[in-house]
């Protein structure tokens, strides 16, 4: 979670426009550094970048995207950027944007969906003057996005919101407990109160996976647990030990995914310039009669894998959002690193099996399109939505090494990003905004 300052961004685009790119805006071209099995399929860029998206079964993508005024002035500054993106997807490889919902996103960094209700949740944190919110969006006419409900929040909370229950109800981020909202009725969401996790001091993020569970992710470590009658009062079913978290987290546990019953993937948010500090990739098994995680395996980027060459450095670098597909191939978003791909079929030594780092990248999050293995959509702060494929959906694939990766296209305009600190979350989390 990061508050990008694109630092030149309006300049950059003035002085040295490419012909095919408007102001605020990175060329749509296949430029970039890619292992061979790794392609760019097609680039649908938004002015303001992009944080995260979800699927609406396989016709329909939602994109979070970051409000960089909103972000930096408060809550008095009309919307420029932000908002709501929505895609007609039939054609997986080149998305079309229907339509764009204005909204003060800030930055709705995790965004989720219903598709047996379809709506959205834009989640919004809070800023100086505003309170964090939830805003319901309809999605029932794909090209005529509407919110038709919204709720404020308690101070520090909003930057995630994961619905559970079948949809009904929402677990936000933020602060440190879990703020409970009951959106059962779409126009009046309603705010039923917190409940503590292990996971917090900050809570980040919740997951909820098929085996019934939701894991939740913070700077004090992952906690996993379970419904029962009520959202305000589950159940336990492990945590991670305060000496795991010290020894395995230098700044926050970020998200993650359940690779099978036993085995939690979670990346690990911290950063540095030229991949050199932690941000890893880790992997961890269930120990359900101490009713604890435990650490198991992880991958970290190679040093210097956002610095391929002065179209593409990047000063950050860290593992953030990521999927996996039906061949335990995961697609990890890794901001000036580019995308990474990971085989977690021995989840004791994830192995990198491919690389796309576009120019300028800093990317966020990679979703792999739903029944595909081979096919990806990343979201990216900088370079705005990317749909890349690899090869077979990674499955044989050799290990590769930094020497693998080759530049591809004509390099293009290189537009530098800065980060900034969270206003909650400070350094453990930044995000986009202006300059």
């Amino acid at each position: 979670m990061r508050r990008l300052a694109l630092v030149g961004l309006v300049a950059a685009a003035v002085l040295a426009p490419p012909a095919q790119a408007a102001p605020g805006q990175l060329p749509s071209s296949a430029s970039g550094v890619a292992t061979p099995n790794v392609h760019l399929v097609s680039h649908a860029f938004d002015t303001g970048g992009a944080v995260s998206g979800a699927f609406l079964g396989t016709k329909l993508y939602v994109l979070s995207e970051p409000d960089l005024v909103w972000n930096e002035g408060g809550a008095t500054l009309k919307s420029l950027t932000g908002g709501l993106g929505v895609f007609d997807v039939s054609n997986p490889k080149a998305p079309k944007q229907l339509a764009k919902l204005d909204l003060p996103n800030y930055q709705n960094e995790d965004i989720s969906v219903s598709a047996a209700r379809r709506f959205a949740v834009m989640s919004q944190d809070s800023q100086p003057g505003a309170p964090g919110r939830v805003n319901l969006v309809d999605l029932r006419t794909p090209a005529k996005p509407a919110v038709i409900g919204f709720v404020d929040l308690p101070s520090g909370v909003g930057h995630t919101s994961t619905l559970v229950d079948h949809d009904r109800y929402l677990w936000v981020s933020g602060g440190k407990a879990v703020v409970v909202v009951d959106v059962r009725d779409l126009t009046h969401p309603r705010v039923l109160g917190s409940f503590p996790s292990p996971a917090g001091g900050s809570i980040h993020d919740a997951e909820v996976d098929r085996f019934g569970d939701i894991t939740v992710y913070g700077s004090k470590g992952v906690a996993v647990h379970r419904l029962g009658s009520s959202p305000l009062h589950p159940s336990l079913v492990a945590r991670i030990t305060p000496a795991d978290n010290a020894a395995e987290n230098n700044l926050i546990l970020h998200g993650g995914k359940r690779l099978d019953r036993d085995t939690w993937l979670i990346t690990e948010e911290s950063y540095a310039p030229g991949c050199t500090n932690d941000g890893r990739f880790e992997t961890w098994r269930i120990d359900r009669k101490a009713k604890l995680l435990r650490p198991i395996g992880s991958w970290n980027a190679p040093t210097g894998s956002d610095q391929h060459g002065p179209l593409t450095q990047s000063e950050y670098c860290s593992s953030h959002w990521f999927t996996v597909n039906s061949n335990k191939v995961v697609a990890d978003g890794w901001y000036g690193a580019g995308v990474r791909f990971l085989d977690v079929s021995d989840p004791r030594h994830p192995r990198p099996i491919g690389v796309w780092a576009g120019d300028s990248t800093t990317a966020s999050q990679a979703v792999f399109f739903p029944g595909r293995d081979d096919l990806v959509y990343v979201a990216d702060y900088t370079r705005g939505l990317d749909v890349i494929s690899i090869d077979h959906g990674g499955k044989g694939a050799r290990t590769v090494v930094p020497s693998d990766e080759k530049r591809q296209g004509t390099p293009g305009v290189r537009i530098t990003v800065k980060l900034q600190p969270h206003r909650h979350f400070r350094w453990s989390c930044l995000t986009p905004g202006k300059t």
